[in-house]
């Protein structure tokens, strides 16, 4: 059966061999026209080419995908595209073609780019829980949202980040994606409203364009204190942690929400 965080002994009896896989691959190009984040959604269109057709239409209906793409550091001769899966399915499907790739073509802007570097890194959701909540974490937590980050509540865009909406969406892709463990309740996220408080931020609006939609989105920074009793504060560590591979929010295959901790 799948544990909650308030079985009696998480650390003894939950073991999962799920891992979490991040693959960036550095991109050289030649191009006058300058690229920016908003390719991030161009690069989801190439990604669905060079995957398996039935996986493929599979990640096209509705509900939570097992993986996140985005692209980042763009310079004027290259940028960075990372992809993140959840899953070890989605590590055999998504990963692992684009790690025979040696490079890849932008039709709709006839570049081709070229692979120079590619750094993989694994994490399993056992280690998650052994580095972040069954260890001591500091009250006070930063995070960066790296690209921009919306959510979506009552059908209408929200771009202004709440504790609720932040911590709701990493909860649901941890207990969605994680086969060993569940830490999401309502319950849990009445404790994580109650105890925990955004104390600075420094916030600005920007919008994401997706095939002629511009939608409302932030990018920018927030301190965060977790009041309450320590697990909690483990808790919300390990989630933000988790963020920083799953994203929160909405459209995070499409290249939003990227997050980084502590910056």
């Amino acid at each position: 059966r799948r544990h909650t965080r308030s079985d009696r002994d998480w650390s003894s009896d939950v073991c999962s061999s799920d891992l979490i896989t991040q693959l960036e691959i550095k991109l050289k190009y030649q191009s006058e026209e300058k690229l920016n984040y908003n390719i991030s959604s161009v690069m989801h269109g190439i990604l669905m080419g060079h995957i398996d057709r039935a996986y493929g239409e599979r990640m096209h209906e509705d509900g939570l995908k097992p993986f996140v793409q985005e692209v980042c550091n763009i310079k004027e001769d290259e940028f960075i595209w990372r992809i993140c899966t959840m899953t070890e399915e989605a590590k055999i499907q998504i990963i692992e073609p684009l790690m025979k790739m040696d490079q890849f073509y932008m039709k709709h802007r006839e570049l081709r780019l070229k692979v120079c570097e590619r750094n993989l890194k694994e994490i399993s959701y056992d280690t998650l829980i052994e580095n972040y909540y069954f260890e001591e974490q500091p009250r006070n937590i930063t995070i960066k949202f790296c690209s921009p980050t919306a959510f979506k509540s009552q059908g209408n865009y929200i771009f202004m980040p709440t504790v609720r909406l932040i911590f709701q969406s990493l909860i649901h892709k941890y207990d969605t994606f994680s086969s060993g463990t569940m830490v999401g309740s309502e319950e849990t996220l009445e404790h994580i409203e109650r105890y925990v408080m955004i104390t600075r931020y420094h916030l600005r609006s920007v919008n994401f364009s997706l095939e002629g939609v511009r939608i409302p989105a932030f990018v920018g920074t927030i301190t965060m204190r977790v009041k309450g009793p320590q697990q909690l504060v483990n808790l919300i560590k390990m989630l933000a942690v988790f963020g920083q591979y799953s994203a929160v929010g909405i459209k995070t295959a499409l290249g939003m929400g990227r997050i980084q901790i502590g910056v």
